[in-house]
């Protein structure tokens, strides 16, 4: 069942690492980043059962690119989520770095296995 889109607010924490998205004043989603030796890594997205199929995962991936788009650096996707966003939101391909093994392709893997 595809729920109604949330009205979500998206805040970069950099205390803990992440990227949060709020509802209702509540943190619903978070996407986890690091950065080391002056490149940053999207690594983990999570979204309340509760809260999935809102675009909250979404409004996270395009919060934290368009943020670290202002950076020089280029981002590497271990996410599968946010792998999966760049490639159906092309505007985002100068913003990562998709010649490095960080970007996963996960939709490959599930159309092969879809029969699509």
């Amino acid at each position: 069942m595809e729920l109604p889109p949330a009205a979500v607010e998206v805040r970069k924490d950099e205390t803990t690492r992440l990227y949060e998205a709020l509802t209702d004043g509540q943190v619903v989603g978070t996407l986890a980043y690091e950065t080391t030796g002056g490149r940053v890594a999207l690594t983990h997205s999570y979204v309340d059962p509760d809260q999935r199929h809102r675009g909250i995962a979404s409004a996270l991936a395009r919060y934290a690119l368009e943020d670290l788009s202002q950076s020089q650096t280029k981002v590497g996707i271990y996410c599968g989520f946010v792998a999966d966003y760049v490639e159906d939101h092309p505007e985002f391909n100068d913003v990562v770095d998709i010649s490095r093994s960080a970007f996963i392709a996960t939709r490959t893997a599930r159309d092969t296995n879809s029969g699509r």
